[in-house]
């Protein structure tokens, strides 16, 4: 823990260096408590939280609120304005092939439930850590948008902050031994779902006011894919998709045109794809692996916006075995470097720019959960439910420990001063401390 003055000064700089790297792209400071976190893992895909300070641990009435909901599932929150959104199943007790999903609001401040809309379907089977409300809403100012499906048919809606719903779009099977959970992602006023599976595959984009069709990219079939698309705002957008059959993928939002792609997945893809870096300098990040732990992390060097010379295929700048690649959580970018958070308990931490391990440390549990960075931490939940913080730094340190009660496997959300937590069948809201405050 100690170290030389000269190490401490090394130290230092490379963090300062990487925090600059980050900025550009992913700007923890700019995602401020007055934000939405609008998709699974906020603004981006990123899990930036921004500089707002929680504390580390807390105790069973530490909580700002707990909220139960009208069924259980794993979909992660969202937030826009003051309403917290989220998705439940509840399974007919006379007929478990068939039940209802809920869409829910609840108010950030309190946490109380203003509506549920109801989706009466089949149920099928699916994967013991999958739910039959797996999947995450995307939110923007027209209101909510939400995928659910079965081996019979997959079904993308949209709701009005208003709890009405607008439209509701079916984009045929989904064939998985696993069972679907996908997510849509929303870009200016689009709705964009990728759909990978044994079946007919493609990327598409709706129009978010009608649900009309704006454009589709076909895809091949193979292994289903959960990762959920990320859309990279600014002059430039893009859109990059994780694919089982094709790797990553550049795609421009607007019109589905690609725009590059390195087909470089040896396994199935479940987590989602994280961008960093400035504008010249930009990495892709991927991963991909299988329940066995044969993992692997690809980093790819992405060309410069409307540069014609680029290639059609992006160098792989680094890539990472099993030893640290995760794969169902996603990575997350932080002050002291690239957080690596594995499906069964060790988080590494490494240069982003080279891959080169900075630390590991051992955590425990196993975890389906993405990770998030805010106020100088980095906060992941267990699958059993307990809350672990750790400091985003240039040493391993585990800051605290809070159980939620029960499994999880969502997601964290930061919005409005609220740390949001989903485990299975409640929401959990933890205030942020005063700005005079230190974490205890």
């Amino acid at each position: 823990m100690g170290g030389s003055r000269r190490e401490g000064g090394q130290r230092a700089a490379w963090c300062g260096a990487v925090a600059a790297l980050f900025a550009v792209v992913v700007d923890v400071g700019a995602v401020g408590a007055a934000e939405p976190w609008p998709r699974f893992r906020g603004a981006d895909g990123a899990g930036q939280g921004g500089v707002v300070r929680f504390p580390r641990q807390w105790a069973d009435d530490g909580w700002a609120w707990r909220a139960t909901l009208p069924g259980s599932g794993h979909a992660s929150p969202v937030v826009w304005g003051d309403g917290v959104y989220t998705a439940s199943a509840e399974v007919d007790p006379a007929d478990p092939t068939r039940g209802t999903r809920i869409i829910t609001r609840h108010t950030l401040a309190g946490g109380k439930q203003t509506w549920d809309l109801r989706l009466p379907g089949p149920f099928d089977r699916h994967h013991a850590f999958n739910s039959s409300a797996s999947g995450t809403l995307t939110a923007g100012p027209e209101g909510v948008c939400w995928a659910w499906g079965t081996a019979a048919g997959i079904h993308l809606v949209a709701v009005g902050h208003d709890g009405t719903r607008q439209w509701q779009v079916d984009l045929g099977p989904f064939v998985s031994e696993h069972g679907y959970a996908g997510s849509p992602a929303l870009h200016g006023d689009l709705v964009i779902i990728a759909v990978e599976h044994e079946g007919p595959s493609f990327v598409a984009a709706f129009d978010r006011a009608t649900g009309r069709e704006r454009w589709r990219l076909p895809r091949e079939p193979g292994r289903a894919t959960y990762a959920t698309p990320l859309v990279a705002a600014g002059p430039d957008p893009l859109l990059v998709v994780a694919s089982t059959t094709h790797g990553l993928t550049g795609i421009d939002p607007a019109t589905g045109r690609v725009l590059w792609e390195r087909r470089c997945f040896p396994k199935r893809a479940v987590s989602s794809p994280l961008l960093i870096g400035p504008a010249a300098e930009r990495l892709v990040i991927g991963t991909c692996g299988d329940g066995g732990g044969d993992n692997g992390l690809f980093a790819l060097r992405l060309p410069a916006a409307n540069d014609a010379a680029a290639p059609a295929e992006p160098p792989i700048a680094f890539q990472l075995d099993r030893s640290v690649a995760p794969y169902v959580p996603t990575p997350v970018a932080g002050a002291a470097g690239l957080y690596l958070w594995g499906d069964r308990g060790v988080v590494t931490c490494v240069d982003p720019a080279s891959g080169a391990v900075r630390w590991r440390g051992r955590v425990g549990g196993t975890y389906s959960a993405s990770p998030l960075v805010v106020g100088g931490t980095v906060v992941n939940v267990a699958a059993d439910g307990e809350v672990v913080v750790l400091a985003d730094g240039a040493e391993f340190e585990i800051l605290g420990r809070t159980a939620l009660g029960e499994e999880c496997r969502s997601s964290p959300a930061v919005a409005g001063g609220h740390l949001l937590f989903r485990s299975k069948s409640k929401l959990h809201a933890v205030a942020a401390l005063p700005a005079t405050a230190r974490a205890p």
